[in-house]
């Protein structure tokens, strides 16, 4: 079967098939098979039929890419784009989405979902209203739910996220079976229990395509200083040579050399040890940079740190290594994107940058300046990025393969202590390595010095055998879910909905198990020994702990919860704060606590959104921001607000929710200056801190601007605050924080 050209792969072709006879899918493949061409066939037989379709993605970077790639393809008059900070063209055929806003979209309406045309969107008022500056993700609707095809959902194995999986398990509860799902999803050990689930709840059979293997394969080997680059057999052999050259006291001086370079480690072979210092510390980027031949880029070099990505792109462009690199770089070509760029955003490239730029060696990181990350973005698809540092989240979805991924290390902090990559991360990030139709492999680079080899041996061999661990619910709603449920349907109804998550599909099988086990003990006989009694009662421990309605007991609490503060009547009816809460989507309970306590009622728009600004970002610990001139007033209302931040119902709501509010009152003024119509740069100039802290500015005043949105739904019969945010919303959005091209 052929498909734009190109002859589909097995897989591939299993699943277009699927999607011909009307069938929902879920493609599990490695990262950088091609999984995504599915997906784009079902969006080209849709939009033919003259029907609309829907893309979930679970990032922005991931968003932005689809968007600019689906604009270009199919005209983008044709093309949506709705994410938690940018809405364009709402109502096109095709929308790409954050999977939290269509989730929040079926979650609206108090009835079947059914949506409206602008005119009827609230009332006659606001549909002139509805432009790009005063349009805001939680206004989006399904305007006509009968033409809605399918949704995609990329990367469905999100659901095991800790922080944002239960929105995946929400969407396709809430999603009408009638709509057909196309999942994508990176290599499960547990692909058929997910598929069962969604077959399950989808009351039809979703048909499960599988390929295990990659069309370009992957080559691991290991780097540094000492030994240069090995495979990992050969690497564990001069590891174990110095383990016992060190105990016979030869220490580093040991014959024969022991030292690998570049590709002879498939000969077995050793040769000289890179270039540059000897010195006793750890192996450094440079040292891996130092033993890539020519042939071995693009790189994508992946540490987890923002700071980092910075330092070792500027350390490697100071280098002679870097400079070598440089010269292979389309120099011309990288200038004259440059020049484009700075016609269209002036003084946004420091000198120092565009130096490193013109070389093809850059940095990618959330936090970047959003025109930033877009140029280079862009550079990296055009293929004139030779080395690129980059976070983790450069691998999530993102189709930027490289000729190599480095790994500067196999392990990363999580936010508590230091962690081993999980299987799923790592091929997530190595299957980056090879370009199909250009390279005849990718090669996997890490880099990891002979001292520590012991301490990772388990992490090592547990990754490089690939074996992905299994996808496993963490569903937990959130406030705004348990009263738009209650709002919507009675306890009932509500109660089967959660017996129909993935949760509790999965207690279901482990309660299965172990009444199997117990089953097993019982036809062994003797179940009277000493022995067995106690393993049966452990066992059915374990079956009653299984089989308790956990989720029901945990929305219980949360309605309980809310009942104590009023915002429930006892017989779970929404008042006033309930009807306050449904309409907010983000810092729930803080912000809903803020309108209640009139905290945000006498603040100018500006200072609204300044509020609002503290409440949509944090800021690192390094960060310093500039104490405003008029301090006394700012502090006072930091004052009001963190009074509300420290309260019980906060602090109650934190706990139950698993998760922390956010109140960053260093942010707020800021917020105001941007508001006011001060420049990013002046903005940025506040702040001091080791890294670009542009990207979360800009993330920041998005996501403030749809929280302001959202207030002021709620003061809707307030025609002068209204007609104020709206003002806002519109000076607010500017052009320096709306580039996704």
């Amino acid at each position: 079967m052929k498909y734009n050209g190109l002859t589909l792969d097995r897989f591939q072709e299993e699943a277009c098939r699927a999607i011909d006879a009307g069938k929902s899918v879920l493609v599990s493949a490695p990262t950088g098979t091609g999984k995504t061409m599915v997906a784009d066939y079902l969006i080209e037989q849709t939009l033919n039929d003259g029907r609309e379709i829907i893309y979930t993605a679970p990032i922005k970077a991931l968003s932005n890419q689809k968007y600019r790639e689906y604009s270009k393809r199919f005209g983008s008059d044709k093309v949506g784009l709705v994410t938690g900070d940018m809405v364009i063209n709402p109502y096109a055929p095709l929308r790409i989405m954050t999977t939290e806003i269509l989730r929040n979209i079926l979650l609206q309406e108090s009835n079947d979902i059914e949506t409206r045309d602008d005119s009827e969107a609230i009332d006659d008022e606001i549909a002139d209203e509805l432009d790009k500056t005063t349009f805001i993700p939680s206004d989006t609707q399904i305007r006509d739910l009968d033409r809605l095809e399918a949704v995609i959902i990329d990367e469905i194995h999100f659901l095991d996220d800790p922080d944002r999986g239960t929105v995946w398990e929400e969407l396709l509860i809430y999603l009408p079976s009638s709509i057909r799902i196309c999942g994508l999803s990176a290599t499960l050990s547990n692909m058929q229990e997910f598929a069962e689930w969604l077959s399950e709840i989808r009351e039809t059979e979703v048909k499960v395509v599988i390929e295990e293997q990659r069309s370009v394969p992957l080559q691991f080997t290991f780097v540094n200083k000492e030994l240069g680059r090995l495979s990992p057999k050969n690497y564990k052999k001069q590891v174990s040579k110095l383990g016992k050259e060190n105990r016979d006291g030869g220490g580093r001086g040991r014959k024969g050399g022991g030292r690998g370079r570049d590709n002879d480690y498939k000969k077995g072979k050793n040769r000289k040890a890179p270039r540059g210092k000897r010195g006793r510390g750890g192996s450094s980027h440079l040292d891996v940079f130092d033993v890539l031949e020519g042939d071995h880029y693009p790189a994508l070099y992946f540490i987890y740190s923002r700071k980092m990505t910075e330092m070792l792109s500027a350390q490697l462009a100071d280098s002679n290594i870097g400079r070598s690199i440089g010269g292979r770089a389309d120099k011309r070509e990288l200038k004259k994107h440059i020049a484009d760029f700075e016609a269209k955003h002036p003084k946004v490239l420091s000198r120092k940058l565009k130096t490193q730029l013109t070389m093809g060696i850059a940095f990618h990181h959330a936090g970047l300046h959003v025109a930033i990350k877009s140029l280079v973005e862009g550079l990296y698809e055009a293929r004139l990025i030779q080395v690129l540092y980059c976070t983790s989240t450069f691998a999530l979805g993102i189709n930027m393969p490289a000729r190599t991924v480095v790994f500067d290390d196999i392990t990363k902090f999580n936010g508590v202590e230091i962690v081993p990559l999980s299987v799923r991360e790592f091929m997530q990030m190595a299957g980056r390595a090879g370009r199909r139709g250009i390279d005849a492999h990718g090669d996997v680079v890490i880099k990891l010095d002979p001292k520590s080899y012991k301490e990772h041996e388990e992490v090592i061999a547990k990754l490089l055998k690939k074996e992905s661990e299994p996808v496993s619910s963490s569903f937990n709603l959130s406030f705004n879910s348990v009263v738009s449920l209650l709002d919507r349907y009675d306890e009932k109804k509500i109660r089967r909905i959660l017996e129909r998550s993935f949760k509790s599909h999965q207690l279901a099988l482990r309660a299965d198990t172990l009444s199997d086990e117990i089953e097993d003990v019982a036809d062994k006989g003797d179940v009277d020994s000493k022995a067995n009694r106690k393993k049966v009662a452990h066992l059915k421990r374990l079956l009653n702990d299984a089989k308790r309605p956990r989720l029901w007991e945990q929305f219980q609490k949360k309605v309980v919860f809310l009942q104590s503060y009023d915002y429930l009547t006892e017989h779970m009816e929404l008042n006033a704060p309930g009807r306050i809460l449904k309409n907010i989507q983000f810092e729930e309970i803080f912000v809903t606590e803020l309108i209640l306590a009139g905290t945000l009622e006498h603040l100018t728009p500006e200072e609204l959104f300044g509020v609002m600004t503290g409440l949509s970002q944090n800021l690192p610990r390094t960060a310093r921001v500039s104490r405003p001139a008029d301090h006394e007033r700012w502090d006072k209302i930091i004052d009001d607000v963190e009074y509300i931040f420290d309260s019980d119902i906060v602090y109650g709501a934190q706990q139950l929710a698993g998760n922390e509010s956010t109140c960053t009152g260093q942010l707020m003024p800021l917020g105001e200056m941007w508001a006011e119509g001060k420049s990013l740069a002046e903005i940025i100039n506040e702040i001091d801190n080791p890294t670009d802290l542009s990207g979360d500015l800009i993330g920041a005043f998005r996501r403030a601007k749809d929280l302001v949105g959202q207030v002021r739904k709620i003061n809707w019969e307030d025609v002068e605050r209204r007609d104020a945010l709206r003002d806002l919303m519109r000076r607010v959005t500017r052009d320096e924080v709306e580039v996704v091209s």
